[in-house]
């Protein structure tokens, strides 16, 4: 008998309508992104989280997810492989005292399903139609990279939802990513801003807060746990 352990897909991770069987990690696939890690050159997209820390843990293997749903599925494989809380140390933005705090992750994470809708505009007597689509079928998703800045990220993330643009009843659907984002940065602050808002509301989405009340001054705050502390080895 081969001296091997085997898991199998008895868990699942719930997002929305959506029900997806994983297994955990092994210790090949935590090392193996943490040695990558290593690697000052190593660019930190969704495809390489996927391919490393996701796929090997899936029962379908051509699973399509979009961001929000990437990172919950992520969670949920570190919750059922490592642990299902975290440490972390939090210092009060008003006294400044610190305070050890062990959260659960249950307890801050908040998901909402995407709900894709054409989004009309009309500003003074120009009239946009964005048609919005599933990130996840879109090819030019690897340009999704941390490494280029959180703002370029999330303006990254909006520009591949948009599946086709209608400017006074002129249809563009077919467009290179370099089009469109010269296209988007041509537009009025106010119609870009509108346009983005109404985006927020449709795509899904996925909220990692957590409301800390100071022992020290009572004080209550909310702490962006979008990179969870000690992720891998808590």
């Amino acid at each position: 008998m081969a001296l091997i352990y085997t898991a199998g897909y008895d868990y699942t991770a719930k997002m929305g309508k959506k029900e997806i069987k994983f297994k955990p990690w092994t210790a090949k696939e935590e090392r193996k992104y943490l040695t990558t890690m290593e690697n000052e050159k190593t660019k930190v997209t969704d495809k390489l989280i996927f391919d490393i820390l996701i796929s090997p843990c899936v029962e379908d293997k051509d699973i399509v997810l979009s961001v929000s749903e990437q990172k919950l599925l992520l969670i949920e494989i570190r919750k059922e492989s490592i642990s299902t809380n975290f440490a972390d140390t939090i210092e009060c933005s008003e006294c400044k005292e610190t305070t050890d705090r062990v959260i659960e992750i249950d307890d801050i994470c908040s998901y909402e399903e995407s709900n894709y809708e054409p989004v009309e505009l009309k500003i003074d007597k120009e009239k946009f139609i964005f048609t919005m689509s599933d990130i996840s079928k879109n090819k030019d998703k690897e340009r999704l990279i941390l490494d280029n800045g959180i703002i370029n990220y999330i303006f990254t993330d909006f520009l591949l939802h948009i599946k086709s643009v209608d400017v006074n009843g002129e249809l563009n659907e077919k467009f290179a990513f370099k089009e469109l984002e010269k296209f988007m940065d041509s537009l009025p602050t106010k119609i870009f801003d509108e346009l983005f808002e109404k985006y927020q509301k449709m795509v899904d989405s996925l909220d990692l807060t957590y409301e800390f009340t100071c022992p020290h001054c009572n004080s209550v705050e909310n702490i962006d746990y979008t990179n969870i502390p000690n992720f891998l080895w808590i």
